[in-house]
Parts: C-alpha cells; sequence; structure tokens
C-alpha cells in the first residue's frame, strides 16, 4: 500500500541467507484457532492475545471477491510476523517478515481467508513469548475517499490553534506516538487504509523526514514543495530525492587541511539519516546516522567520531567530515 519505499536503509542493503532462515516461521506445535464474524470485520476489530516459542495463532475471516482485508500487528516482540493466506492454502499472499506489519490484502475470490500469528524460527527456537494486538478490518475495494491513490503531497490542517497532531507508530492510537505536526506541515502520502471507521494515512514530513500514521481527516491535498538543488559536482545519493543539500569540510589524506565539499542528506525523522558527501571525479561518499550518531559508512575502514557542540567531526582512514547536527535532524 505505500506509495514510496523507507529512503535512509537503502544506503546499506544487505540481504544474507541466514536473515532469510531466521525470518522463516517455525513448525507450530499449538495452533489457536478462532473465527472472527462479518460484524466485527466490517466494523474494524482488535484482538489481543499471547504465544510462545513454536505455538501460532489462526484467526479466519470470511470475504468476497474485490473487498480489501486490512491487517495490522502489534507487538513488544521483534520476532513475531503475520502471514496472511486462502485457507487450506500452501502459500501466503502476505507475508510479514518480509512486507512488515500492516497489510491491505485484495481478496481474489470468495471464501475464508487466515491470518496467522507466529514468532520467527530463531525467537521459537528461545522459546520467547511475545504479547500482541491485532488489528482486523475488512471493506469495499471502493473508497469515496481516494485510499487507493490519492494525491502525492498532503498538508496538516484543521488543528485547532496551539495543538499538534499525533504521528503515530502504526494505524491506531494503540500504536506509540512518535511525534507530532502543527498546521501546514506538508507530508508524502505513502497510502491511506481504514481502520475500523477511521482513515489512517501514512506520510513522510517534508524537511524532517520523520514517518509515520496520522489521522486522514487532518490532511488536505497540497502541492509538492520544492526540491533543494543539487549543484554540479554534487552527490547523486541513492535515487531518492535529498531533504536538504550544501557543503561540509571534508578531507580525504591524512594532514591535508579541510576543504568545502558538497553533500545531500536523505533524512528519516531525528537523528537517522543517510548522508552522500561528493569527493570529486565522480566519487561520493556515504554516511549513515541512527540515533543521533554516525554508525557505519561504505569505507573499509573503521569509523570514529566525536561531537564538540553541534558539530560531528567523523574519521575513518585518513579521511575526515565535519558535520553539524542541522544537516541530519533538519534546523
Amino acid at each position: 500500500m505505500e506509495k514510496g519505499m523507507h529512503p535512509y536503509r537503502l544506503l546499506f542493503p544487505v540481504l544474507t541467507a541466514a536473515l532469510l532462515v531466521g525470518a522463516l516461521p517455525a513448525v507450530a506445535e499449538d495452533i489457536r484457532a478462532e473465527t472472527v464474524d462479518a460484524a466485527s470485520t466490517a466494523a474494524g476489530i482488535v484482538l489481543s492475545g499471547e504465544i510462545t516459542g513454536d505455538d501460532s495463532a489462526e484467526y479466519t475471516v470470511s470475504g468476497v471477491a474485490g473487498q480489501i482485508l486490512s491487517v495490522d500487528l502489534l507487538s513488544d516482540n521483534g520476532g513475531l510476523y503475520f502471514n496472511i493466506m486462502p485457507k487450506g492454502a500452501a502459500e501466503a499472499m502476505f507475508i510479514g517478515a518480509t512486507s512488515g506489519a500492516v497489510a491491505d490484502v485484495t481478496l481474489p475470490a470468495a471464501g475464508d481467508y487466515v491470518v496467522q500469528v507466529y514468532l520467527m524460527r530463531s525467537a521459537a527456537r528461545r522459546d520467547e513469548t511475545a504479547a500482541y494486538t491485532l488489528g482486523i478490518g475488512l471493506a469495499g475495494g471502493d473508497f469515496a475517499d481516494g485510499l487507493a491513490g490519492g494525491p502525492d503531497w498532503w498538508r496538516v490542517t484543521g488543528l485547532q490553534e496551539g495543538s499538534m497532531l499525533n504521528i503515530h507508530s502504526g494505524p491506531h492510537t494503540r500504536y506509540p506516538v512518535l511525534i507530532g505536526a502543527a498546521n501546514g506541515q506538508l507530508a508524502q502520502n505513502r497510502g491511506c487504509r481504514m481502520t475500523g471507521p477511521h482513515r489512517w494515512c501514512s506520510v513522510r514530513f517534508d524537511g524532517s523526514g520523520q514517518q509515520g500514521w496520522v489521522v486522514g481527516r487532518y490532511l488536505t491535498e497540497a502541492a509538492a514543495p520544492t526540491a533543494p538543488e543539487v549543484p554540479t559536482g554534487g552527490p547523486v545519493g541513492n535515487g531518492v530525492p535529498f531533504d536538504a543539500t550544501g557543503e561540509v569540510p571534508c578531507a580525504t589524506v591524512a594532514g591535508q587541511p579541510t576543504r568545502p565539499c558538497l553533500f545531500g542528506v536523505v533524512r528519516d525523522g531525528p537523528g537517522n539519516a543517510g548522508v552522500w558527501v561528493a569527493l570529486g571525479d565522480g566519487r561520493e561518499r556515504a554516511l549513515l546516522f541512527e540515533g543521533g550518531v554516525p554508525v557505519s559508512a561504505d569505507s573499509p575502514e573503521a569509523l570514529s567520531h566525536e561531537k564538540v557542540d553541534d558539530l560531528f567531526t567523523v574519521r575513518f582512514g585518513e579521511e575526515r567530515y565535519e558535520i553539524p547536527e542541522a544537516v541530519i535532524s533538519g534546523g
């Protein structure tokens, strides 16, 4: 359902056989089965449960072709996932381990569909326990409020003076609040869905890169913001438009004084960003910040950093970069 991809995590894509094996569901020993009635799915229902080790829970929903089955999962255990499949089928239509904790699946035919909640194999082998809440809704495929597409950009409107719009980590008030947004802020539309009677939209806010879910009634269509200009000789990045561009001091040889180097940054909320620095001759260096600190770069050399006031000095090998905190979080 999302119209875009998580931007800064495209910086260093890593996919290993070990990760894939760890994400596979365990072979269930105890399956708790429950049928969710049509009235509950039409209104939207939130179910609570807990599973341990190789156990699983299966929720059966009946629907007709063209309806949209909406499911979202919240748990404090990162190894808990859900799959969606036609009842009796060997293959899943939606696999949470690779597609995330929010699903909107258009049903291909009338029949029964199973939402299976399970622990990935590595967590099950450790006999972990996971408590969860599971939202399930079923609605018609055509919505009057533009759930299937909608504008590319939204503007936050309709808030009382001094109020903030809560940005949640998932499409329901039971998900934690990440931060707030004020009237007038612009957000990229990544798709909307119905959770019970309410329309929720997945968004990415301009400038900060903060991503999350907000109640759709506070959003109106807006024009796209002006993208920052990338000067000639600036970095290319990973194809995601930069949130900001400019210059930072850099040096690539030990003992060399710093010089202005062009940069571009893709932000992902406070403290998280990918920064690309152009080194000349078509070369560029990519640095990843998480939690307000630099954590890795596309260099084989060990990374170190220090911070004085609001300025990071990042080093690896003979290279060093001076990056103001405002580059990472905006402002």
